[in-house]
């Protein structure tokens, strides 16, 4: 008899056992399916969650992490848990610290970006099962000390992020001429001034040696253009040609959610951070330079009197600052 209660405990052990593990690669093929489809969709242009709050959290920087989308990060989570579920303490200390870094993210969603992502809230709620799965009472201080690593973690990622500007995807928005001034033009695809300013530059584009087009997003809704503007440019657009087509009504490419958007965003930052460190918050800005000479221009009538009356000519030797004129553009105000 006692020998068959022995029997009975293992065989009852065997099987919650064999329970356990089948639930926990039910909670991991549920959370590589639900990131795999939104990963597909969004390639197609479309998302796996239609609410506002996914919608919204997805354009918001938080979406990404070191260059890559939070889907992209889910997958590799779900993928390594699901390597780590043999074994009870590797899968108990993977998931305490993927459980920091979802409450992070709800703490995101809560109180710094004020709207809630159902899709992000399943796959928490999925980690939070996978973490239960492998608790025990006996853990509680490395649970506590691993939610706490995971946590701060990604807070230093977020808060120090490194920086994603593409020297190649400048380049690609740069066009090269044989004419003597090198310019550096600063827009935001939805200003009416920097088309204008555009304009004058095509007029004069001779002059020019090369064209460096830097796109800034003060609009709500200029930072979807910038991306379409870029990712023409990277397909081997004319920069002149891109400028035309997301400023003239043109439906801009789409682009999904990925290291290009991260990239583009990376960029547009740092050229607005470039205005912004001179004492600029107005486009268009056009830096003109020849040799260790510079003329910067805020708005466009003074550009097309100075290309008007200099052609080629050497500017003079200092930088010069003319005042914000007709034709501008602010975060603060509509354009004039």
């Amino acid at each position: 008899m006692a020998l068959l209660n022995i029997v009975l405990k293992r065989a009852l052990a065997n099987i919650n056992l064999c329970a356990m593990r089948i639930f926990r690669w039910l909670l991991v093929l549920i959370g590589l399916s639900v990131l795999a489809l939104d990963i597909y969709m969004s390639q197609k242009g479309s998302h796996i969650c239609p609410y506002e709050g996914c919608r919204i959290v997805a354009k918001t920087p938080f979406a990404s992490l070191l260059g890559y989308p939070l889907t992209y990060w889910g997958v590799v989570f779900f993928g390594i848990a699901f390597v780590l579920s043999f074994s009870d303490v590797l899968l108990f200390f993977w998931t305490s610290i993927g459980l920091g870094f979802s409450l992070y993210m709800v703490f995101l969603q809560v109180f710094v970006i004020g709207k809630l992502c159902q899709l992000c809230l399943l796959v928490e709620i999925l980690v939070l099962l996978l973490f239960i799965t492998s608790f025990r009472f006996s853990r509680v201080a490395y649970a506590l000390f691993l939610l706490l690593v995971g946590f701060l973690t990604t807070h230093a990622m977020y808060t120090f992020p490194p920086d994603y500007t593409d020297p190649a995807l400048v380049r690609a928005a740069t066009w090269e001429g044989k004419g003597a001034y090198t310019v550096k033009f600063f827009f935001d695809p939805q200003c009416p001034a920097c088309e204008k300013a555009f304009e004058v530059m095509k007029s004069y584009r001779s002059d020019f040696a090369s064209v460096e087009f830097r796109s800034v997003a003060i609009h709500k809704g200029s930072f979807e253009k910038a991306l379409g503007f870029y990712l023409l440019c990277e397909r081997g657009e004319d920069p002149w040609m891109a400028f035309e087509k997301i400023h003239s009504g043109s439906s801009v490419p789409f682009v999904a959610g990925g290291a290009l958007a991260v990239k583009v965003r990376s960029l547009v930052d740092s050229n607005l951070h470039v205005l912004l460190g001179i004492g600029i918050d107005a486009v268009p800005v056009i830096m003109v330079e020849k040799g260790e000479n510079r003329r910067v221009f805020v708005g466009y009538k003074e550009l097309e009197n100075f290309l008007a009356k200099n052609g080629g000519e050497e500017p003079p030797p200092l930088m010069m600052f003319h005042p914000m004129t007709e034709g501008v553009c602010t975060p603060k105000k509509e354009c004039n």
